[in-house]
């Protein structure tokens, strides 16, 4: 009734009524309120209608964003690697979005020294520097969230955070090292004070390439506390420090004096115990004159011919080798090495005269005659003559020749002869 008004209704024109508030509304209390409303008229009968009235209550920025602490406190070890997460901080906001996108960021950014930063959006700190406790042993930082509000505008709060890189002091501080493990042969020490690890005994690569040595650090607090997970892995680098040795020594070989361009008469072969470049072995020849028909193979080391061989002219040969390794400075070993050349049978007999004229009397009895000689450069079976009448003409078997001394003698006295030739016999010949 018009004059009985409903509370929140304020009269309009005829049929009309102004729904309004009877108190400050909290859309973080209720962001929406529901009404059925029903209009009735005053006939007879009377007759009403009934409709729903949804009210959503609009968000405005009247909250500032709140840290989940009062205030952080976080310690880390120095010399953490950059990137390391320090500290996750976390801020809400009641307000609806967008009035509750929360960024952060640190208010004193010269307190963090380079060395610590945050992301912007998760508020995750993480170090951006080397954290050092003999520079800085402790950081007093502010971060201020905001929640980038848009009415009637931003608000923000800030919260302090204290990073100490070490809780540790006097006593409890001092740290002392020793090795565990990984140094049985006794080849390095350890400072107990400062950890800096020392060689006390010879290292050699060809041993031993790598050690793995286990460190223990323990505090002098009580009780002590300790870590045993610390882990050095030494490699140890190679030196020049072993020369080429050859495999066998002298080097003797024989070859044919036939031999071809390119024959491989010998294979000269050196190790060296070092390791890369430093083993690496290189040949060549040594006291050689020019004309020596052998070369070597600079990398693997074979000797082959490089030009005629005569053994009637030279029937050995005699030179040296050297095998130098590629290390700095390089060191070198030196053989000797021996060719004998081989006889082929490749010259013929020649006699010492190329024609011999003979005299005898004719009274001559049978007997010694004359001594023809014949040389073969050859050697061994290959330089034996054997002597023979070409074609069998021994003068009708009047005369003999030993084979072996080249000596010709008669059968028969020269009378015997003079009457044979005489009678007809021997005119023949």
């Amino acid at each position: 009734k018009e004059d009985d008004p409903l509370p929140g209704w304020y009269p309009g024109r005829a049929g009309q009524r102004f729904l309004f508030t009877t108190e400050v509304l909290d859309r973080e209390n209720m962001d929406l309120h529901y009404f059925r409303v029903t209009a009735i008229d005053h006939g007879i009968p009377r007759l009403s209608a009934t409709t729903m009235v949804a009210i959503t209550v609009a968000d405005r920025n009247d909250h500032n964003p709140v840290f989940e602490q009062s205030e952080y406190r976080e310690t880390i070890r120095e010399n953490v690697e950059e990137g390391y997460p320090i500290l996750q901080l976390r801020a809400t906001d009641v307000d609806s979005p967008p009035n509750a996108h929360i960024r952060y960021r640190f208010v004193n950014e010269q307190a963090a020294h380079s060395v610590f930063e945050i992301d912007s959006r998760s508020g995750l700190i993480t170090t951006s520097g080397q954290v050092d406790r003999e520079k800085m042993e402790k950081y007093s930082l502010v971060v201020e969230s905001n929640d980038q509000g848009k009415e009637p505008g931003p608000l923000s709060s800030t919260v302090r955070v204290v990073t100490a890189t070490d809780l540790d002091k006097d006593n409890n501080a001092l740290v002392h090292y020793n090795i565990i493990s990984g140094n049985s042969r006794g080849q390095f020490s350890i400072d107990s004070v400062t950890g800096e690890i020392q060689v006390v005994a010879p290292l050699d690569f060809e041993v031993e390439r790598e050690y793995a040595l286990r460190i223990r650090a323990q505090d002098a607090g009580r009780p002590p506390l300790s870590n045993n997970t610390g882990m050095v892995s030494i490699q140890v680098v190679d030196i020049n420090d072993h020369a080429p040795i050859f495999v066998s020594t002298p080097f003797q070989i024989s070859v044919l004096e036939n031999a071809p361009l390119g024959h491989s008469v010998i294979h000269i072969q050196a190790v060296d115990a070092d390791y890369g470049e430093n083993s690496r072995v290189e040949y060549k020849l040594t006291g050689v004159a020019s004309d020596t028909p052998f070369v070597v193979n600079s990398a693997t080391g074979w000797i082959t011919v490089s030009g005629p061989l005569d053994r009637e002219t030279v029937q050995h040969y005699f030179f040296g080798v050297e095998a130098r390794d590629h290390g700095s400075p390089s060191l070198s070993a030196s053989a000797s090495v021996t060719i004998t050349v081989m006889d082929v049978n490749d010259n013929r007999p020649e006699f010492t005269q190329k024609e011999y004229l003979i005299r005898l009397n004719e009274d001559a009895m049978w007997g010694l005659v004359f001594l023809i000689s014949a040389t073969d450069r050859d050697a061994h079976a290959n330089g034996r003559v054997q002597y023979t009448f070409q074609n069998g003409e021994d003068g009708d078997g009047d005369f003999i020749i030993e084979p072996t001394s080249g000596i010709i003698r008669t059968i028969r006295s020269f009378l015997c002869l003079l009457d044979n030739w005489n009678s007809g016999k021997g005119r023949k010949n």
